[in-house]
């Protein structure tokens, strides 16, 4: 009992405190992306392919996120995240995205995935999101990032379809900024 008193007053007196509060991180996003489109049952202007049922491009659009983190900054970290994306070009909608993040931090690189409900206005629809991504940080808390998106979205039918599902994989890429309120 003695020693681990005496190894505590050393332990303090060398500068070593033990956390009072929990490490919380806060992140924002500005990317730029694009994507493809599996079911284009419009016969969407940009096919890829031979025919119009063909793999579609998606518009290009803008990606601006916030999130906090909580957690290990030596570890995993788990929070909340909430994205809108707004097309650049074709038809002008958003999607709004709030969801749960997943993050881990070593040094420079960071490596993150993402869960969410998008739901796209202003014609409502909703789908389903998941993503996985990675940041390397220039400076301590700005980076470049870069992220895959996988979507599928619920909407109107068509005449042959009452319900149709739109799936949809992005890529995007852009800055990343962490601020960072240490114990």
């Amino acid at each position: 009992m003695i020693a681990l008193v005496l190894a505590s007053a050393v332990s303090m007196e060398e500068g070593f405190h033990p956390p009072t509060r929990p490490y919380f991180q806060v992140l924002a996003t500005t990317l730029v992306g694009d994507g493809l489109r599996f079911n284009n049952p419009y016969r969407l202007a940009t096919p890829l392919g031979s025919t119009a049922e063909s793999v579609s491009r998606t518009s290009s659009y803008v990606d601006l996120g916030l999130a906090a983190t909580m957690g290990n900054p030596d570890g995993l970290q788990h929070g909340v995240s909430l994205r809108l994306s707004i097309a650049l070009e074709g038809v002008q909608q958003g999607v709004f995205v709030p969801g749960y993040l997943g993050w881990y931090r070593k040094k420079s690189w960071a490596a993150f995935g993402r869960a969410g409900v998008p739901i796209v206005f202003p014609q409502p629809t909703w789908g389903l999101e998941a993503s996985i991504g990675g940041a390397w940080f220039v400076r301590a808390g700005i980076g470049l990032a870069l992220e895959v998106v996988g979507d599928v979205f619920y909407g109107a039918g068509t005449r042959e379809k009452n319900v149709v599902s739109y799936p949809t994989l992005s890529a995007q890429a852009g800055l990343i900024v962490a601020y960072e309120v240490l114990p």
